[in-house]
């Protein structure tokens, strides 16, 4: 079995990006194949699904302890935020090869209340899942893929779109897409990894560190 673990380094964004725009949370999605050559998907929000799981870089919090921006240029300062935050560590995966790296970078919107409104999503699911969920962990997400398949006793090679869709905001509106893109990887993982590319109002680049074990 394969342990990868992933850190952010790294995250640009447009000069001119509208202020309303600027609270981030990147969806990291690892696309392998297994032994058997399925498909499966590891993802992870960082730094969480919660509803203050963002990095703040919103020039109207500048003064205040979450706010993250760095003060010479367009871009996350990660010296400001912890190294939880913004790493994941993905165990026990059936690796045979790696196939890509999908990134998408939200903008996200609060909402009082959101971990009621994650939690009655679901209530249709097995309850161990939501025995095990904590919205405010970069694993949350496979967390809540681990529950589903303890509760069903079946091996899942990603969440169900509508519910994937429903943990990240999106569903509700409070998550916001300003970039998504695709990178080909090769094996073995390659330590580091930057996609670059046009997204909302301008350019952004977004860096990983990247290690299988």
């Amino acid at each position: 079995m394969t342990t990868v673990e992933i850190t952010v380094t790294e995250l640009i964004f447009p000069l001119k990006l509208e202020d309303k725009f600027c609270r981030f949370r990147p969806l990291i999605s690892l696309r392998y194949r297994d032994s058997n050559g399925k498909p499966v998907f590891a993802r992870a929000a960082l730094p969480g699904l919660g509803e203050r799981d963002f990095w703040d870089c919103e020039l109207k919090h500048k003064n205040d302890d979450v706010f993250v921006r760095d003060s010479n240029a367009p871009k996350v300062d990660f010296e400001k935020v912890p190294i939880m935050q913004r790493q994941v560590t993905f165990s026990d995966l059936d690796v045979k090869s790696f196939e890509r790296m999908d990134i998408e970078i939200f903008d996200i919107d609060t909402k009082p209340g959101w971990k009621k409104t994650l939690e009655k999503a679901l209530e249709t699911f097995p309850p161990e899942v939501l025995l095990t969920f904590q919205p405010e962990i970069p694993a949350a997400l496979m967390l809540v893929k681990a529950a589903v398949e303890k509760g069903t006793g079946h091996n899942l090679a990603d969440l169900e779109a509508d519910l994937l869709n429903k943990l990240l905001g999106k569903k509700d509106g409070l998550a916001r897409s300003l970039l998504a893109r695709s990178e080909v990887l090769t094996n073995p993982l390659p330590p580091t990894l930057t996609s670059k590319g046009a997204g909302k109002q301008g350019d952004y680049s977004i860096t990983l560190k990247m290690e299988a074990f």
